[in-house]
């Protein structure tokens, strides 16, 4: 057999071996009791279809009955797989003779079989080799009626008589297959379930151990820890000073708390274990009552809560464990005076019940709850506020233990509130109760409170407020100590002679934290090197931050108002206080929580307890890199400031660049003016002969049409004379020779004036100040205009130029003035080489490598190899003194290489010099910025 989960033949075994015990047993009831149901329907319709039958029929199904009532009784119980194979064949063989008595199984009765092969999967839990055995020895029985018993049938309705009865033979074993191995998986996962838990009892059971065991060996070092505190409270060895003694009563208070708290956690592994014990003595609980409400009356006093008791005294005598019962109302007085305010009130009343017990409710004005939270405040460790803001100390055992130890005595507790802001009401229903251990009438009468009772009210003080510094007795101090927390809130803080002796100017530390006895360790610890700053909470702080700004912030991660986490969130989010650093403070050391704060931006993170001196020792890190920053800035800004002065010289300079610039262009205009005033001389010639001809021709035909104006036409005895003149006029000229005329002058002067406006435009292009903006530039169309500049002295030096300009070349991006200065520079320079020789000077410009190549050549003398290297250094020249600056090649480079192109010279002395120009092509440029 295989099914979806793999099988392993041993958990097999085990499963059937537990599924044919009681479950095969209550199988077994439920399928015989449908048996014995459907037999004796059937009887009803035996008398109905086989009247002259019944009496056989009758006694098969009575004797079928009495089987599976005995089957149902007995068998089940001692043998309940034997008892499911003979119930199962009994009733086939029952049904195969009442088959065979009603006519062969051809007759109405052979689907009767079908109800068994269906029933079976679904009332009993077998194996499909079980469910097999049944189902086809029934088969094979049937099959064989017709050659027994007969009567004997054709082929044809004896097979159509057995494919029904064997099909859900086989549908019978399919969905005992199906069905158990879908109770074979339930049964490996109840045990995997089964394993787990007994897993989780034995880790609980270890847990419990391992508290208690730890619990009992943390209350030696304590004791070890609070007996000499006490001693030295009490002078024994020797004097203390006033800041000694403050801290040893804080050592004092805080160990007590712990004490407290061990002793809760404690019982809370006793319970945990079932090994919490109450010892029920019968007890006045009035008198209980009304001394832990004396003793905690001056605190409440000094917080401003009114705390009463009402109808105490008619409560009657029970049977509790006075130290539970002590516990109980401590922590529900406790937890009152936390949550409720100033002027607000704390009323403790009980009444007797008609059992015998009593009601106690400890009811308050407080912060209230919730309806949502008023089920799960005695659950352990659950705190109503569990966030980094919550305002009240806490660990969540206090009520969970006064639950526990309410049930202990069998009472009942739940808590009531209207909401937040309406208080809260605490029932404790407790019953008369046995008598675990019997007392004399004294001490009913009396039942003090437990000597732990001094201790669990120092632990509620110690929650509430601080020490009282000028106590006259360790009671007192603690009651003094119960409010201070609360009156904190309204105090104004500073850090009190911390600064003292500190030189000015020495850094300030910002300390954050909502416990006023860690304020001041910080202060005492962090104030002999740093002046110090006190805030309570996370707002007071950013508060203090903005009046002025601190060198570092120390902060606790869990207060009031505003966190820790928030806090460095804010700081760090305002560019204003960004680079303060920030020191997070916490008792949780939780992996999680430090990667919290320090991807907010906390520059440091450290656990509780921490060393003094390695506190000191992060905190002069932290310090010391803050100063170092502002030191850093100073020295920015110092550089920024003289960087804007190099910013302001080189702009200066690079006017001046672009003033000379503009003069080597003017001084090449002017060097340039002969020629160019040659050159537009010519054309302009042209223009004024061409337009002085044409006046002349003008003049001709304005004087026919004034002879053919002056004819009147309104005379006819004139009008052949007037004919005549017309005609004589029209012989006299030639229009198409006129109109030629015309054109030609018209085409000569245009050219003329076209050609001096190009010329023009070129010079004034090239001698206007550049803008220094890059547009589209044609460099075809810039050598040609740069050619006709210098076309003049070009002709007058006898030099012969070669163009070679390629065709469509690509646009480039450049200041066109710029780069035709470049041409112009490198052309006079050509001109100037071969002026006494004459020569040739080649032009060529062509596409390569993605840029445009521009080579502007001569065979002239050439330049000297010594001079190539200097060649392009600023007023380096070879012409004779006062002929050139030198700077025209010098900002020809500077030029090509803003355009970010190269310019570069190569020549053979006597051969004569070549300067290549390389321009990157418009979208090349384009990309390389990209």
């Amino acid at each position: 057999m295989s099914h979806a989960i793999v099988r392993d033949e041993s958990q097999y075994r085990s499963y059937r071996t537990e599924i044919e015990g009681d479950p095969m047993t209550r199988a077994l009831g439920t399928g015989l009791a449908v048996i014995l149901g459907l037999n004796t329907a059937f009887i009803a319709l035996d008398f109905f279809l086989f009247p002259e039958l019944f009496a056989p029929m009758l006694g098969f199904r009575l004797v079928c009955n009495v089987v599976m009532a005995v089957l149902l009784m007995r068998t089940r119980f001692t043998h309940p797989l034997a008892a499911a194979y003979v119930g199962c064949l009994l009733m086939g063989i029952a049904l195969i003779a009442v088959i065979q008595a009603a006519g062969g199984i051809a007759s109405g009765y052979a689907p009767g079989l079908l109800l068994l092969f269906c029933g079976m999967p679904v009332l009993l839990p077998l194996r499909a080799q079980q469910a097999a055995v049944i189902v086809f020895s029934l088969s094979a029985a049937t099959a064989a009626l017709p050659f027994v018993l007969g009567p004997e049938l054709p082929v044809a309705p004896y097979v159509v008589s057995l494919v029904f009865p064997l099909a859900a033979a086989f549908e019978s074993v399919a969905a005992c297959w199906l069905l158990d191995g879908m109770r074979f998986a339930d049964f490996l996962r109840r045990r995997e379930l089964e394993l787990a838990r007994d897993q989780l009892k034995d880790l609980d059971r270890e847990k419990s151990r391992f508290t208690a065991n730890v619990h009992h060996e943390l209350r030696t070092p304590l004791t070890l820890t609070l007996a000499p505190l006490e001693a030295m409270l009490d002078g024994e060895f020797g004097e203390v000073t006033e800041v000694q003694r403050g801290y040893l009563k804080t050592m004092r208070s805080n160990s007590r708390r712990l004490l407290k708290l061990i002793n809760n956690l404690l019982d809370l592994a006793k319970i945990e274990g079932k090994r919490m014990q109450v010892v029920r003595r019968p007890t006045l609980v009035q008198n209980l009552v009304e001394e832990l409400l004396s003793g905690a009356r001056p605190l409440a006093e000094r917080k401003g809560v009114v705390l009463e008791g009402s109808a105490i005294d008619d409560l009657p005598p029970i049977n509790v464990d006075p130290e539970a019962l002590e516990k109980v109302i401590l922590n529900l007085v406790g937890n009152a005076l936390k949550f409720t305010e100033s002027g607000g009130r704390i009323e403790v009343l009980g009444h007797a019940l008609e059992d015998g017990g009593i009601h106690l409710t400890v009811s308050d004005t407080g912060a209230g709850l919730a309806k949502d939270q008023l089920g799960r405040i005695f659950d352990r460790f659950a705190q109503v506020d569990s966030s980094n803001t919550k305002r009240h100390e806490g660990t969540g055992i206090g009520l969970a233990l006064v639950h526990e130890l309410v049930s202990l005595h069998g009472g009942r507790i739940w808590a009531e509130s209207e909401g937040l802001g309406h208080g809260v009401q605490i029932h404790i229903c407790l019953p008369l109760g046995d008598v675990d251990v019997e007392v004399d009438e004294d001490a009913v009468v009396s039942a003090p409170l437990s000597s732990g009772f001094e201790d669990s009210l120092a632990v509620i003080e110690g929650e509430l407020a601080e020490v009282h510094a000028n106590s006259d007795s360790v009671q007192l101090a603690e009651m003094h100590r119960s409010v201070e927390r609360a009156e904190s809130a309204s105090e104004q803080i500073d850090a009190g002679g911390a600064t003292v002796g500190l030189e000015p100017g020495t850094p300030e530390v910002l300390i954050v934290d909502d416990n006023a006895d860690m304020r001041r360790l910080l202060a005492d610890l962090i104030g002999k090197r740093y002046r110090i700053r006190l805030a309570r909470n996370g707002a007071e702080a950013l508060e203090r931050t903005r009046e002025r700004i601190p060198d570092l912030i120390l902060t606790d991660v869990m207060m009031p108002i505003m966190s820790g986490t928030e806090l460095c969130s804010a700081i760090k989010g305002d560019p204003q206080f960004d680079r303060i650093p920030v020191m997070l403070l916490t008792s949780k050391a939780e992996r999680e929580m430090k990667i919290k704060g320090l991807e907010l931006g906390a520059d440091d993170y450290v656990t509780k307890p921490f060393h003094p001196r390695e506190l000191l020792a992060r905190v002069d890190s932290l310090v010391r890199l803050r100063v170092l920053q502002d030191e850093l800035s100073i020295r920015n800004a110092l550089l920024e400031s003289t960087n804007e002065e190099l910013k302001s010289t080189l702009i200066e300079l690079r006017e001046a660049g672009s003033q000379l610039v503009q003069a080597e262009r003017l001084a090449a205009v002017g060097e340039l003016a002969a020629g160019i005033a040659h050159e537009v001389n010519n054309p302009v010639n042209f223009a004024v002969n061409a337009l002085r001809t044409l006046h002349g021709e003008i003049d001709h035909v304005e004087g026919i049409l004034r002879r053919l104006y002056s004819i009147d036409w309104s005379d006819a005895s004139q009008l052949e004379a007037k004919v005549a003149e017309l005609q004589k006029i029209q012989a006299s000229l030639d229009f198409d020779e006129m109109a030629e005329t015309l054109g030609e002058l018209l085409s000569i002067a245009t050219e003329g004036l076209e050609r001096t406006t190009r010329l023009v435009g070129d010079l004034r292009d090239f001698a206007s100040p550049s803008d220094g903006l890059r547009s589209d530039m044609d460099v075809r169309r810039g050598l040609q205009s740069t050619l006709q500049l210098v076309n003049h002295n070009i002709r007058d030096a006898s030099i012969e130029v070669e163009i070679d300009f390629e065709e469509d070349l690509p646009l480039i991006a450049g200041d066109a003035g710029a780069i035709n200065q470049v041409f112009l520079n490198l052309l006079k320079n050509a001109t100037e080489a071969l002026v006494s020789t004459g020569g040739k000077i080649g032009v060529t410009a062509r596409q390569e490598e993605g840029s445009i190549l521009v080579e502007i050549r001569d065979n002239g003398p050439g330049i000297p190899a010594e001079g190539l290297s200097e060649v392009f250094e600023p007023f380096y020249s070879t012409k004779s003194a006062g002929s050139g600056t030198g700077l025209g090649l010098s900002m020809s480079r500077r030029i090509v290489t803003e355009h970010e192109g190269t310019l570069e010279v190569s020549s053979v002395p006597g051969e004569g010099a070549t300067f290549s120009v390389r321009l990157p092509i418009r979208g090349n440029r384009d990309s390389t910025e990209t």
